[in-house]
């Protein structure tokens, strides 16, 4: 398996939380907290994945539907999508567009949005079904955890390797309350980074025309972390 492959494998398992090892409580699980959150989804996706074996074949579409319905409840899609924008997603770079450009800025947003909420779930619900590791562990938050704003659920996975594969979820509570998904770092690869640099060097490649960026915008985890943002 590629370096490639494996890491498709690998985040498909830390989005979607395939497999994973918790313990929690009733009480627990009427709070939702980040690590709540965590291990709910897992559940959820359990049961999707045990009855896709039986008709993803035939029906790819209808799997990627039901991992859509779940993930669309924890993961902020639009934050996560604007942070991948970089500039051409920013609230400061909005403040200087005139009425008419910021009209197609909310349009390219939103449809980048529905594209890149649609490749990441096709690509990862993949990868997700050939997964073969042993043994996925979420570990609770600690005691003193500061859970104001933003917190970071440390995950392990097993495999064939001496040392699991560790896994950061960011997530940030919404003004709602809810716990959502923004960003996921595996093994040091900040996911929302590295899809960033992705983004800026399409806008290079395609002389700044973001309508073509993202009508040509595929899932691929593969290129160099370059740019930072606050937001991925």
């Amino acid at each position: 398996m590629t370096m490639f492959r494996k890491l498709i494998s690998l985040v498909s398992v830390a989005v979607m939380g395939l497999g994973v090892s918790f313990s929690w409580s009733a009480e627990q699980a009427g709070k939702q907290g980040p690590y709540e959150v965590v291990a709910e989804t897992t559940s959820r996706v359990t049961k999707v994945i045990e009855e896709a074996r039986s008709y993803v074949d035939k029906n790819p579409q209808r799997f990627y539907d039901e991992v859509e319905k779940i993930l669309a409840d924890v993961v902020d899609f639009p934050s996560f999508a604007r942070g991948v924008m970089g500039k051409y997603g920013s609230k400061r770079y909005y403040d200087t567009l005139s009425d008419a450009e910021k009209k197609k800025f909310r349009e390219r947003v939103e449809r980048f949005t529905e594209t890149f909420q649609d490749r990441l779930i096709q690509t990862y619900a993949k990868g997700l079904l050939a997964f073969d590791g042993n043994r996925i562990e979420v570990l609770p938050l600690a005691e003193d955890a500061v859970t104001d704003g933003s917190v970071n659920v440390e995950q392990h996975i097993y495999g064939n390797a001496p040392q699991p594969y560790v896994v950061y979820y960011k997530l940030k509570q919404s003004r709602d309350g809810e716990w959502k998904l923004r960003n996921v770092s595996i093994e040091g690869v900040n996911l929302g980074r590295t899809y960033q640099s992705q983004f800026s060097s399409a806008v290079r490649r395609h002389n700044g025309d973001i309508d073509k960026v993202i009508e040509n915008w595929e899932v691929s985890p593969e290129v160099a972390v370059g740019d930072e943002s606050d937001d991925a």
